[in-house]
């Protein structure tokens, strides 16, 4: 089996066990409801009757990246349907009856619509592609640099707000349309580190050659982060492939001997 197809294949079965919060069951509109443990909402079962918003059970650590995936599990329509972060003030629960960009209404709150703009302090911006049935859309939350940022299909649309450092944040989610389902996949965070800050920088070619030759530092080189925080636009030919292992080899192995 392709080592590519291998690796993504143990990346999916890790990124399966971890969740580290659900939606909270005190902190959703009346006209929410949770099933699947917590990791799905449907936002105004059977009709709408405003905007319904709910919002993550544990506060996003300070010093961490976080990075989580939803999926989209229904059609989204209407007036939005959007995906962001927010405070502990931001309000949630009075919107019975009201039809809202929800979130990034206020200062309180940063929000994707699902029309492809951004929201935050009642300003929307055009962002990037929109979303919708199916959709897998990732947030990576840089709480070190303060940066928030988009995934669809795994790969980055773009930093979308700045100026989060040192605000503590939660999860959200809101949507005015009826009988929208949306689901946690998965939920992260690994410390803010030099660990990272390499991994970052580190192309797909070296990182699957640690993997293979170094087994315990697969917990680092597998990890989804590996790809969230990658900085370079990895286009590797053959050739620089079967260049890597002569050239790095002994540098690596000799720089492993150090740590160790």
């Amino acid at each position: 089996m392709n080592p590519d197809t291998n690796s993504k294949n143990r990346k999916e079965e890790i990124r399966k066990k971890y969740r580290e919060w659900s939606w909270d069951a005190k902190c959703i509109s009346g006209i929410c409801e949770l099933s699947k443990n917590n990791l799905e909402v449907t936002f105004n079962p059977k009709f709408s009757k405003g905007t319904a918003a709910a919002r993550g059970n544990k506060p996003l650590k300070i010093g961490r990246h976080h990075y989580w995936e939803l999926r989209i599990i229904t059609i989204a329509y209407g007036t939005d349907v959007m995906i962001g972060v927010g405070t502990k003030r931001a309000n949630l629960m009075d919107t019975e009856g009201k039809f809202c960009s929800l979130l990034g209404q206020d200062h309180e709150s940063w929000g994707y619509s699902y029309k492809g703009y951004l929201q935050h302090g009642g300003q929307k911006h055009p962002y990037t592609a929109c979303f919708n049935e199916g959709s897998v859309i990732g947030v990576h939350l840089d709480t070190w640099r303060g940066r928030l940022q988009f995934f669809s299909k795994q790969k980055s649309l773009g930093v979308a707000f700045t100026g989060l450092k040192n605000i503590v944040l939660y999860p959200m989610i809101s949507s005015t349309s009826a009988n929208t389902k949306i689901r946690i996949l998965y939920c992260c965070s690994i410390p803010s580190s030099l660990q990272t800050e390499c991994l970052s920088v580190l192309p797909r070619v070296q990182r699957n050659f640690l993997s293979d030759t170094y087994p315990v530092l697969q917990y680092l080189t597998q990890s989804t982060f590996a790809d969230v925080l990658r900085k370079n636009s990895e286009i590797e030919s053959d050739e620089e492939v079967s260049e890597f292992a002569p050239k790095y080899r002994r540098s690596v192995k000799l720089w492993y001997r150090r740590i160790n």
